[in-house]
C-alpha cells in the first residue's frame, strides 16, 4: 500500500473510532509492518490533514469534484492527495492512478483556494484552521528519569549527545510550543523532564531501557505528595499500568515493599512488564480487587502508606492531538468552577454518580489498615463529584483522618469550594492533564 493509501486509511480510522484510540495508536496499528521512517511521514501527514480537513472539504465542495470526494470510500484519500496539492509537499511520489484523481482539478481548487483566503481575510494558509484547532490545549511529553538505575545528569547528557539543547525553565514559557529537539527540567518535581509536544519517544533506546518513563506531569503528584521513606511498606490500590507505581519504587530508592494490586489481568501484566523495564525490585504484583484485600491480614500490618488513583470519569484527560479527532460542532464543554460540570446525557450522570461512591468506599477501606498513617486520592477528573465531593464525604464519614494541610506548597492551583488543601489542575494554564490530588493523615 502506498504511502499516500496509508494515511487515507488512518484517517477512515480516526472517523470510525468507537474504541476511542490515541491517533499516535491508530498509526501504529496501521504502519505495524512499515520501517520507521514510513511510519513517521504517515503520522506527519495525517496530523496535517486532520488540521486542514474542514478548509479542503469546503475547496472540494465548491470545485465541484465528483461526489465520492465528499462521502463514501474515496472521501479519505481525496482529502489527502488535496492536502498534498494546496497545503503538503505535493504529491509525485503518489501512484498514477491516485495523482489522476486530483490533476483534473488542480486549476479549480487552486483558484477556491485563493477565492476562501480572500473570503476569510486569511493571509495564510494557516489562518483557515478551525477555532477548535488554533486555540488547542497542546501539551508537551514529560519523561520521568528513572533514578533506580540512571541519574538527571546521565539522561540529558545523553540526550545532548542525540541533538537536544537543554533550556532553562522561565515563568510565563508556553510548554506547548517547545521548539523541537529540546529539554527542560521541570521546576516543581524532581528528576521530570520537560520535552517538545511532537517528541516521540516511543522506540526510543531510554525508554526501551527503562531510564525514562513516560509520564504526565500531574501523574507525578501522587506519589510525590505521598513520599513513603526507604524501606516503607506501601500499597498502590489500583496499579496499573504502573507508572505511578514505579515512581513509588524510585521514591524508596527501591527498598522496602510495594503491594500493586488491579483487578484487571492484562493491565497488571503492563505493570509488571514496565516495571521489570524499570528494574524495580520492591513490587508485590497482586490480579486482586483492592477491596477485597483483608486490612486484619498480618502480611499488611506495616503498611503505612496509600496511593488511591481509582477509576474515574477520565474528564479531565488532554491527549496532544486530541483536538485533530474532534469537529467543533462536537464539542462538549466542561465547567471547572464552583459547580459541578456539565453532563451532556443522563448516562453520564449516573456513571458519575456510581464512580463517586466507588471512589469514597476504596477510600474508607483503605483507612481500615491499622497502621497506615498517609493515603493520597487523585483522579484525572475534573468533576467537583469525583474531587471536593468525594473527600467531603469521606471526611464526614470518617472522623480519624484529615487533610494535610497545605502540601505541596509550590503549586498554587487548589480545590475549589474552600478545598485549599486539595490539589488541581489545570491543561490550559498548567501545561498537564486536569487532575485531582488530595493527601489524607491520620490524626494523632
Amino acid at each position: 500500500m502506498s504511502l499516500h493509501a496509508t494515511c487515507a486509511r488512518v484517517i477512515e480510522k480516526c472517523s470510525a473510532n468507537p474504541q476511542q484510540l490515541s491517533l499516535r495508536r491508530i498509526v501504529e496499528s496501521e504502519c505495524a509492518n512499515k520501517d520507521e521512517k514510513e511510519r513517521k511521514a504517515v503520522f506527519a501527514i495525517v496530523c496535517q490533514v486532520l488540521k486542514f480537513k474542514d478548509p479542503i472539504k469546503t475547496l472540494i465542495t465548491n470545485s465541484a469534484l465528483p461526489p465520492s470526494a465528499s462521502k463514501g470510500k474515496k472521501e479519505a484519500i481525496y482529502l489527502v492527495m488535496v492536502y498534498e496539492l494546496l497545503f503538503g509537499s505535493g504529491f509525485k511520489s503518489a501512484p498514477t492512478s491516485l495523482r489522476a484523481l486530483i490533476v483534473p482539478h488542480k486549476t479549480r481548487l487552486t483558484a477556491e483556494l485563493a477565492k476562501l483566503k480572500i473570503k476569510k481575510r486569511a493571509a495564510r494558509n494557516e489562518d483557515l484552521l478551525p477555532d477548535h484547532v488554533k486555540n488547542a490545549v497542546i501539551l508537551p511529553r514529560y519523561g520521568r528519569v528513572n533514578t533506580n538505575i540512571t541519574t538527571m545528569d546521565e539522561v540529558i547528557a545523553h540526550l545532548q549527545k542525540s541533538g537536544y539543547s537543554l533550556i532553562e525553565y522561565q515563568k510565563g514559557i508556553n510548554l506547548g510550543k517547545l521548539p523541537l529537539n529540546t529539554v527542560v527540567k521541570d521546576p516543581h518535581i524532581p528528576n521530570l523532564l520537560i520535552l517538545p509536544p511532537n517528541s516521540d519517544f516511543h522506540n526510543h533506546n531510554l525508554l526501551i531501557g527503562g531510564f525514562i518513563i513516560l509520564q504526565d506531569k500531574a501523574s507525578c503528584f501522587p506519589a510525590h505528595l505521598l513520599n513513603p521513606p526507604v524501606n516503607a511498606t506501601v500499597i498502590d490500590a489500583c496499579a496499573a499500568p504502573g507508572n505511578k507505581t514505579s515512581h513509588l519504587s524510585m521514591l524508596m530508592k527501591n527498598t522496602g515493599t510495594i503491594f500493586a494490586f488491579d483487578k484487571d489481568k492484562l493491565r497488571l501484566q503492563t505493570l509488571v512488564k514496565l516495571t521489570g523495564r524499570a528494574q524495580c525490585k520492591n513490587i508485590k504484583p497482586s490480579h486482586t480487587s483492592f477491596l477485597d484485600v483483608d486490612p486484619k491480614d498480618e502480611i499488611y500490618a506495616n503498611v503505612t502508606h496509600i496511593l488511591l488513583d481509582p477509576s474515574c470519569s477520565g474528564s479531565g484527560i488532554t491527549r496532544r492531538l486530541d483536538h485533530l479527532l474532534v469537529q467543533a460542532e462536537q464539542t462538549i464543554e466542561d465547567e471547572v468552577g464552583g459547580t459541578e460540570g456539565f453532563f451532556a446525557t443522563q448516562d453520564e450522570e449516573s456513571r458519575v454518580k456510581a464512580l463517586s461512591d466507588f471512589q469514597v468506599e476504596v477510600i474508607l477501606h483503605s483507612f481500615k489498615f491499622p497502621n497506615v498513617q498517609r493515603v493520597s486520592y487523585s483522579t484525572c477528573s475534573k468533576h467537583q463529584q469525583e474531587n471536593e465531593g468525594v473527600v467531603n464525604r469521606v471526611l464526614k464519614s470518617n472522623r480519624n483522618f484529615k487533610l494535610v494541610e497545605n502540601p505541596f506548597p509550590e503549586w498554587k492551583r487548589r480545590g475549589i469550594d474552600g478545598f485549599r488543601d486539595a490539589i488541581r489542575t489545570l491543561p490550559e494554564e498548567d501545561f498537564c492533564i486536569g487532575f485531582f490530588v488530595a493527601l489524607f493523615e491520620r490524626k494523632i
